[in-house]
């Protein structure tokens, strides 16, 4: 058996992930079942067979009206109903994440096992009689298998029922490789080619059905190893093609890989440092909370797919200008083409925003670190990182997952140590300076109206914030000094600025 086969005990009702109404669920489903041809089908018998809780559950109804079933549901469950597809008789009861999706057999099949024969994969092509499937436990299922889909769940094997039903609705190729980022095994080889030769179908799909999947990949823990996989299957071009252009793309002697390979690797040791910081880092506190939002998890993870989106575009051989290949400002045109392409497939604009951020500044830890080393990384540089990027312990993951996909000739094998010293550095000086500095406020902008007689305007954070980095530099200790340090500040402003 495949290791993600580990069977179930429990009957169907032990299997639901349920926190509130099982007595009624359980009531309502029994007198369904003795009322006509009803079947448990698809992802909840596969997921119980796995031996995993679900938190929705198929049924078919061959003999009864779906629409009249789901609200009977609704009714007696006092959940909602949303009809998901009414065209094709498909329903959903819900209520505290657990849903109950109601459907007839789908156009075309006159009976359950042509129905099953329409689906997308086999180890979805299951079916129990309901009776069944409440009385008995699921090693005494009576199954429906027309696909041999028991056979592949237990093999770990991920086929496509037929070609036709990809293209039938082309968004399963996409959910292939979904199965494959959430473990439930390997792609079969036909199904692979089928995948690659109707991969230009994807561009027909809703667009948000297709950031729908992207997300569940991106949510997993091997979305680098199954973007890879896309990319050999050429899948990830049609999804990625800001990113198609990076292919062959070459890079200097600190890389061993093109710009491509190098961002798939760099998405790869970003879900290894996501998954453990305090391996790399020696704690994983100043990443606890930023972590517990799976917004900013899955931004780290698009910002290292697209770091250096922009090389492509900013590619410069050796010539005048260097003795070696450069990307002047690819960070800031890697930024642009990460906003085109979520644009484009209207991902929420929080997450965008992150992800540009994080794109934009991913050189930066960088710069610093060589001012670090040298000795000469000023309080105003450490300020202004974080004011600009304010998660920065993100963007130190970021670092770090690049620098670990990089390991050409030239690259120093102990940059991701020395990245992480700075990092604990930049983390101290947050902590311990900017923090206090910013509770601890000595002027405010009543001070410079009151006390000065300024008008307020763009001065006023110019001032305030001149002042914050005197104090962090310790040149301000108390409000008579920050009041002193504000009349020499002022001295040389006057003339010039008229305030």
């Amino acid at each position: 058996m495949g290791d993600g086969y580990r069977g179930q005990t429990g009957g169907l009702l032990s299997g639901l992930a349920l926190k509130e109404s099982s007595a009624k669920i359980r009531d309502f489903l029994q007198e369904l079942a003795g009322r006509g041809e009803v079947y448990v089908t698809g992802g909840a018998v596969r997921d119980i067979l796995r031996g995993e809780r679900v938190g929705d559950l198929d049924l078919t109804v061959v003999d009864l009206s779906p629409l009249e079933v789901a609200e009977e549901a609704a009714r007696r469950l006092s959940w909602a109903l949303v009809p998901l597809h009414e065209d094709f008789g498909v329903f959903r009861v819900a209520h505290g994440g657990f849903s109950l999706d109601i459907s007839g057999l789908r156009p075309g099949a006159v009976d359950i096992e042509e129905d099953l024969r329409l689906r997308d994969f086999t180890f979805n092509a299951l079916a129990v009689p309901l009776p069944e499937a409440l009385e008995k436990t699921p090693s005494e299922w009576p199954l429906l298998d027309p696909c041999l889909g028991l056979r592949d769940l237990k093999s770990g094997l991920i086929r496509a029922i037929s070609r036709r039903n990809l293209v039938d609705d082309p968004l399963r190729i996409l959910r292939a490789y979904r199965f494959y980022a959430l473990g439930f095994g390997e792609i079969e080889e036909e199904t692979r080619r089928w995948l690659s030769a109707e991969r230009e179908r994807l561009l027909g799909v809703a667009r948000e059905r297709i950031a729908h999947e992207l997300m569940l990949i991106l949510k997993s823990k091997r979305a680098g190893e199954t973007f890879s996989l896309m990319a050999e299957d050429e899948v990830f071009f049609v999804i990625f093609p800001e990113l198609a252009e990076a292919r062959g793309v070459p890079q200097p002697a600190f890389h061993h890989l093109d710009v491509l390979g190098h961002s798939l690797e760099a998405l790869r040791r970003a879900e290894e440092v996501l998954e453990a910081p305090e391996k790399f880092f020696g704690t994983g506190e100043p990443f606890r909370e930023v972590l517990k939002d799976p917004e900013r998890v899955v931004a780290v993870k698009l910002a290292a797919l697209f770091h250096d989106a922009g090389k492509a575009r900013t590619f410069a051989p050796p010539g005048k200008r260097s003795d070696r290949i450069t990307f002047y400002e690819h960070e800031k045109v890697g930024a642009e083409m990460f906003e085109a392409w979520a644009t484009r497939l209207r991902w929420k604009r929080s997450l965008a925003k992150k992800v540009q951020t994080l794109i934009r500044h991913h050189m930066r830890p960088f710069f610093l670190l060589e001012l670090y080393l040298e000795g000469r990384l000023t309080v105003r540089a450490r300020r202004r990182l974080i004011r600009d990027c304010p998660d920065y312990p993100l963007l130190f993951l970021l670092a770090l997952a690049d620098a670990l996909a990089a390991r050409g000739p030239a690259s120093e094998k102990d940059t991701p140590d020395k990245l992480v010293e700075l990092f604990e550095d930049l983390h101290r000086f947050a902590r311990e300076i900017v923090s206090r500095v910013e509770r601890e406020r000595l002027v405010t902008g009543h001070d410079l109206i009151e006390i000065f007689g300024l008008k307020p305007g763009p001065v006023f954070r110019e001032i305030l914030s001149a002042l914050e980095e005197a104090r962090m530099e310790g040149r301000v200790k108390d409000r008579a000094g920050a009041l002193a340090w504000i009349r020499e500040y002022l001295k040389g402003r006057l003339p010039k600025e008229g305030v």
